[in-house]
C-alpha cells in the first residue's frame, strides 16, 4: 500500500500515545510503519515539520462556541475545547507547546477567541495580547496535569509531603493545601475565571475615562 501523509500522521498519534513524546522518533515511526525513514520525509520535510502537523490534528477538535452566546461564555468555551484536545492524547499540551502552526483549525481558534475579545470592548491589539495571554495559560496547566498525572500514576506524587515543605511559610501551606484539593477542572476554571475578570476590568476602565494600559485620562 502506498503510504500516504493521513498514514503517517495517524501512525505518528498512535505512537505518541504508546510511547510519549520523548518516545516519538522517526525512525521509531518508520519502523511502526514498516517503511525507510526516508520514505518519512516525501512528507514532511523533518520532526519539527511532522510535530507541527500533530498539533494541528489537535486543535482540529476544538469545537465552535455558539455566536450567540456572550463574549465570555466563547471564551470560556473555546478554552475548555483546546484543553479537552489537548487532554485528549498523552502529552498533548507538550506537544503543542513550542509549536508555530498556522494550519485552518489553529486560524480559527485564534479568530474566534480575537472575535469574543473585540466584543467584549477590549481594542485589537490588545485582544491579540490576551488570546497569547489565554493561549499559554491553557498550555502552561495542561502540560501541569498531564505530567501530574504521569507522577501520579508511576506513585511518586505526594501533595501531602509539598504541603509540608512549606511549613515555615503558613501562608503558603495553608494556600497548597487548599489547592491541592480542588480538582484540575476547578483549578482550570478558577484561572480562565481570573483572566476573564482582567478583561471585565479593562473594558470597565476604558468606559470609565482611564486608558487601561497606561492609565492615562482620555
Amino acid at each position: 500500500m502506498r503510504l500516504r501523509r493521513s498514514n503517517v500522521l495517524e501512525g505518528a498519534m498512535r505512537l505518541l500515545e504508546e510511547e510519549g513524546l520523548a518516545g516519538l522518533t522517526m525512525r521509531r515511526l518508520a519502523s511502526a510503519l514498516d517503511v525507510r525513514p526516508s520514505a518519512l520525509y516525501w512528507h514532511f520535510a523533518d520532526k519539527r515539520a511532522l510535530l507541527d502537523a500533530m498539533a494541528e490534528e489537535l486543535v482540529s477538535g476544538v469545537p465552535d462556541p455558539d455566536e450567540t452566546l456572550p463574549w465570555d461564555e466563547r471564551v470560556a468555551v473555546l478554552a475548555r475545547g483546546l484543553r479537552d484536545a489537548l487532554l485528549s492524547h498523552r502529552d498533548g499540551a507538550r506537544l503543542h507547546a513550542g509549536t508555530f502552526v498556522s494550519g485552518p483549525h489553529t486560524l480559527r481558534l485564534g479568530n474566534a477567541l480575537l472575535a469574543a475579545l473585540t466584543d467584549a470592548g477590549l481594542p485589537r491589539a490588545q485582544a491579540t495580547g490576551t488570546v497569547f495571554g489565554l493561549l499559554h495559560f491553557v498550555l502552561g496547566h495542561t502540560i501541569e496535569e498531564q505530567a501530574r498525572d504521569e507522577l501520579r500514576a508511576a506513585k511518586q506524587w505526594d501533595p501531602e509531603r509539598v504541603v509540608a515543605a512549606a511549613g515555615d511559610f503558613p501562608e503558603l501551606a495553608a494556600g497548597l493545601a487548599a489547592f491541592e484539593t480542588a480538582s484540575p477542572d476547578e483549578r482550570f476554571a478558577d484561572g480562565v475565571g481570573g483572566i476573564l475578570d482582567g478583561v471585565r476590568y479593562r473594558v470597565g476602565f476604558r468606559k470609565g475615562g482611564r486608558d487601561a494600559a497606561s492609565g492615562a485620562v482620555e
